[in-house]
């Protein structure tokens, strides 16, 4: 049974395989260079006016070779759970049930369970395997750039760490399930492809920023909090929208709002002879003016601390899920499946 799914699947294995050689060797190989451009800018290992080295050094790769394959190496990881679960998980069950081929090896020594067992084990083995790799490398490769930028945010949390590899767990299982739900190849990688792609999304954005605690702060809008202001001169309820800074670099800000000392947002009215084209004082001025209206700045955010726990938090919860998907096809190629 393991030297017939291995000829099933060694197509597969070996372009997967490749794949994940090729794409270690690249990032390994350059990962000395990128840090010694960090250690020669003073950024890697500084222990004084560490965010302005890191600016300067997040300059210096940004268009240059660094940069681009931070961003392929993003995108394959991005798009890696949706390519497992099109091609190693949906057609593995479904294209034996469509073909009729899994009858030829039950009627053999060999059972439902086992068949099924040796499909899932082996192979799943082979997706994390594989999605493992692949992270380490880009994650180890890309921790100089992403801890000088905004590593907590959304898009690069997602390709980093370990989640990937609960992202490909949970496509793999989840495109089996599908493919013997549905029996047929084609619409099971379309349905899987959607089902894939939508558990993402919602771990991202539903899932994610519940499952450590949140950190809030609340404290006096001072101007050199105040990042940006936005008005219309022609509004006549003179409303205006403050940008300001989190209080946490890095940090994932889930709200940052303008209250009042009631803790009602505040949008204005903006005094027009303090704020707007041509007013004394310029855009200084309205901040000045802004920061004296005794309002306060409220952030609730996830802080570059958070990042590990909720890396291991999101990876057990693909995890668990993968698992349950387990147990039901187990359940279901043995009562239902003819």
């Amino acid at each position: 049974m393991i030297w017939l799914t291995w000829r099933q699947f060694r197509i597969q294995a070996l372009i997967g395989g490749a794949v994940t050689v090729v794409v270690a060797a690249v990032f390994l190989a350059t990962r000395g260079s990128l840090l010694q451009v960090a250690r020669d800018m003073g950024y890697q290992g500084c222990t004084a006016d560490c965010d302005q080295l890191a600016n300067q050094f997040l300059q210096r790769v940004d268009g240059t070779q660094y940069s681009a394959l931070q961003k392929y190496g993003s995108i394959l990881l991005m798009v890696m759970p949706a390519l497992v679960g099109l091609f190693w998980g949906a057609p593995l069950v479904a294209r034996e049930l469509e073909a009729g081929t899994h009858r030829l090896v039950w009627n053999q020594t060999v059972s439902r369970g086992r068949w099924l067992a040796v499909k899932l084990g082996g192979i799943g083995l082979a997706t994390v395997v594989v999605a493992g790799l692949l992270t380490w490398a880009i994650t180890a490769w890309a921790s100089p750039i992403d801890r000088a930028g905004d590593w907590m945010s959304p898009d690069t949390f997602t390709v980093r760490g370990v989640v990937p590899i609960g992202y490909a767990a949970f496509a793999f299982v989840a495109g089996v399930t599908i493919g013997m739900l549905m029996r047929r190849t084609v619409p099971a990688m379309a349905v899987t492809l959607v089902v894939v792609v939508g558990a993402v999304f919602l771990s991202m954005f539903v899932l994610r920023p519940h499952l450590v605690a949140q950190t809030t702060y609340q404290g006096a809008l001072t101007a050199d909090r105040i990042h940006g202001i936005g008005l219309s001169i022609n509004d006549p309820q003179r409303r205006v929208r403050i940008e300001t800074q989190a209080p946490v670099k890095s940090a994932w800000v889930l709200s940052n709002d303008v209250v009042t000392s009631s803790g009602a947002s505040w949008h204005g009215p903006y005094d027009p002879t303090r704020c707007g084209p041509g007013v004394p004082g310029g855009p200084e001025g309205c901040e000045q003016w802004i920061a004296s209206q005794n309002l306060q700045q409220k952030v609730i955010y996830l802080g570059p601390d958070k990042f590990w726990p909720l890396q291991w938090r999101e990876l057990g919860a693909f995890l668990v899920v993968s698992a349950l998907l387990v147990a039901f096809c187990f359940w279901w190629i043995r009562r239902r499946v003819a």
